[in-house]
């Protein structure tokens, strides 16, 4: 009897010391609308109006991440600083012309309310989101019409959500 209790007291002190000990954070919490099969869906919707005006199918804004940086996490935050450019200069200034784009918002918003503060100091990625401003810059000039590069930013934004998806992955 004493030797079970010794062990349970024993047990729960070590519990209560790892539960106490801090740790770093090295991945992001998940944010909740990242596995939403509805945001997923309503995201997919305000792509395909996007797209639907979009005439230029060979020009990409977002950059492509290599399967072996996709693994292993450090593109979590430049996605997240996409993102943020995302909600403050572009999805901000559009209205009503595409379908589900109030619904989409409001999930991109939590996703980057739910990931900033992983990346408020994290400089990494910052390539990544320098490379998609500077070919958003290059696709208005090209267009001759910024409202164009956003509207093709905005049928980019499933591969947007796709690498939050697969780099902002919780330590398992």
């Amino acid at each position: 009897m004493m030797k079970n209790l010794l062990a349970l007291l024993s047990l729960l002190s070590c519990l209560a010391l790892s539960a106490a000990s801090p740790r770093p954070l090295r991945h992001p919490p998940r944010s909740p609308p990242l596995d939403s099969s509805e945001t997923w869906n309503n995201l997919f919707t305000m792509c395909k109006d996007a797209r639907a005006q979009d005439k230029d199918h060979e020009t990409r804004l977002i950059p492509r991440i290599p399967s072996e940086k996709m693994k292993d996490g450090t593109m979590c935050c430049g996605n997240v600083k996409i993102l943020e450019y995302y909600l403050n200069h572009i999805l901000h200034q559009v209205t009503g012309s595409y379908s589900r784009m109030d619904l989409v918002r409001h999930e991109l918003r939590r996703v980057a309310r739910d990931l900033e503060p992983h990346c408020r100091s994290n400089l990494a990625g910052h390539e990544h989101f320098q490379s998609f401003t500077e070919n958003l810059q290059l696709a208005g000039q090209m267009y001759k019409s910024n409202a164009t590069a956003h509207n093709k930013a905005i049928g980019e934004a499933d591969i947007l959500f796709h690498y939050l998806y697969e780099t902002c992955k919780p330590q398992a």
